[in-house]
């Protein structure tokens, strides 16, 4: 019987039963998994008999110096690192194409991590219990504490590249965009690498990542298990950024510990140089908050907010329904992110004193805060929307009314108004119904083409494959979502039709059996 096909686009390794290098050494068994760059498959590595994750770079890929580059970045940094939090690379190499297009295909042979990517156990709105998450995130910063005592920034630290396992250890994966603290990086200058929702304030501006940016990152990730959402998210890649940038942190659920808050709080400061220094030194305070956290905290501001009801982890691979925590930016509530979204008129300020008069500082910082944020929107921009790779000018003005409240002067012409990008990750996706993901992503202003898939009675009806393509995408683009159909119905045999009253073969029957007839034997 031939394997049921998985599907993964013209061209793909698309068949359970195919050979990722030309060795045939990796045999693919089953897809785990699609993300930006790269799909992941659980494979049988037949020379040492145990069975492996193969990444493969997708095909529309294959042929990009850049993406091949990140590809093999993953491969090296990750080969280099020997962490018990980090899966562990064994093999690297190319396999020719089986497509015709004669573009060797990148694979890297993994570690198999049974369990479930932290995106799929969070819930909107139901906090973690904060021990749970305490414990979490301090293997995680463990984790990334080894890659940083190796001279490697992550730089895409999030809960879809945090795996938890059933027996509740972390494991970091996807170190694609990581690089060396110093070397020079892959991207092309003025590119922004990462995902919006976990990004660090100078990674938003467009400077280098350094260590404390994965601090950062960590904290966004530790916020979002405790509070249930993440602090910011406020619907486009832009405007995520730009909160990253200037919103203050909101506050965490009272149920919170100040002490714990406090270290959360520290690890989303704006200035890296008021986080803590690496992720080593935030795990210790994960697991040792202490009074000096808490009065760091309280210097920052307030920690606490309305209670909310917290939840322990449920079991990993658990089929308690789908995971809904990764969700899209669209979903999310636009007002959560200010810490007071409506704000009281500010009092009529009290007259200056003429000493203070003279000092033009207020207005220096004015100017300067407002060009930088000018310059921000600009960079990021241009910077989100360069990682394409099939850019088109935007000839004609955006029909979707701006929907800023900001009531600043523009003081340059408007740059024509770019479609705005869509941030897909298919591991938010895949298992759940695909007509949630539908309306979802319909949503998200994408325009889903549904592909049923046969399915052999081994998959739950219903229920997403895959998406196809996924990353960043423009509103108005289409997605096409391969969801299993109905498995076929176990029928009883169908029984033969039962034959009519028999009739011992005699000469007035055989010429209906083709015998001679009675003139022809005489």
């Amino acid at each position: 019987m031939t394997p049921p096909e998985t599907p993964g686009g013209p061209g793909a390794l698309g068949d359970a039963g195919d050979f990722a290098d030309d060795g045939r050494r990796y045999r693919l068994e089953s897809r785990i998994a699609t993300g930006g760059m790269g799909e992941v498959w659980r494979a049988s590595d037949t020379t040492l008999g145990r069975t492996v994750a193969v990444k493969v770079l997708k095909r529309e890929y294959a042929d990009d110096p850049s993406f091949r580059s990140r590809f093999e970045t993953e491969a090296r940094h990750a080969a280099s690192l020997h962490h018990p939090g980090i899966a562990a690379v064994f093999d690297f190499g190319e396999a020719e194409a089986v497509d015709g297009s004669g573009v060797p295909r990148p694979y890297l042979v993994m570690e198999l991590v049974e369990g479930q990517p932290l995106s799929a156990l969070l819930r909107p709105g139901a906090p973690m219990d904060p021990d749970a998450a305490t414990d979490l995130m301090a293997q995680a910063a463990d984790a990334i504490a080894a890659a940083h005592a190796a001279g490697i920034v992550h730089r895409d630290v999030k809960p879809a590249n945090l795996i938890v396992t059933p027996d509740r250890k972390v494991k970091v994966t996807d170190f694609g965009i990581a690089r060396a603290a110093d070397s020079v990086g892959i991207t092309q200058t003025g590119q922004v690498l990462g995902t919006p929702q976990y990004l660090s304030p100078e990674q938003a501006r467009g400077t280098t990542a350094t260590a404390a940016s994965d601090v950062y990152s960590l904290g966004v990730v530790a916020f979002e298990c405790l509070a249930g959402r993440r602090p910011f998210d406020a619907g486009s890649p832009v405007a995520t950024a730009l909160a990253h940038l200037n919103q203050p942190v909101p506050d965490l659920p009272g149920s919170v510990p100040a002490d714990l808050a406090a270290v959360v709080r520290r690890a989303l400061s704006k200035d890296p140089s008021d986080r803590y220094a690496g992720a080593a030194e935030l795990a210790a305070a994960l697991r040792s908050p202490g009074p000096a956290a808490a009065a760091a905290g309280a210097a920052a501001g307030p920690v606490g907010a309305a209670d909310a009801a917290t939840a322990v982890v449920p079991p990993v691979g658990a089929p308690d329904g789908p995971p809904d925590a990764a969700a899209e930016p669209a979903t999310a509530v636009m007002g959560a992110v200010p810490a007071d979204p409506t704000p009281t008129p500010a009092p009529t300020p009290a007259p200056v004193p003429p000493q203070d008069r003279r000092r033009p500082f207020p207005w220096a910082t004015l100017l300067l805060t407002v060009a930088l944020v000018a310059a921000v929107v600009l960079v990021v921009v241009l910077l989100l929307t360069g990682d394409d790779g099939d850019e088109e000018p935007a000839d004609e003005p955006s029909s979707t009314p701006p929907t800023s409240q900001t009531s600043e002067p523009t003081t340059e012409p408007a740059t024509p108004t770019e479609p705005a990008t869509v941030e897909v990750d298919e591991a938010d996706y895949v298992g759940r119904d695909y007509r949630e993901v539908r309306e979802r992503l319909d949503d998200l202003g994408l325009s889903p083409v549904l592909n049923e898939l046969d399915n052999d009675g081994t998959h739950e009806a219903g229920t997403v494959d895959g998406l196809n393509p996924t990353g960043s995408l423009s509103e108005g683009d289409s997605i096409t979502i391969s969801y299993w159909g109905e498995a076929p119905a176990t029928e009883e045999p169908t029984p033969e039709p039962t034959p009519t009253e028999t009739q011992t073969p005699s000469e007035s029957s055989s010429p209906l059996l083709g015998a001679p007839s009675e003139e022809a034997t005489q």
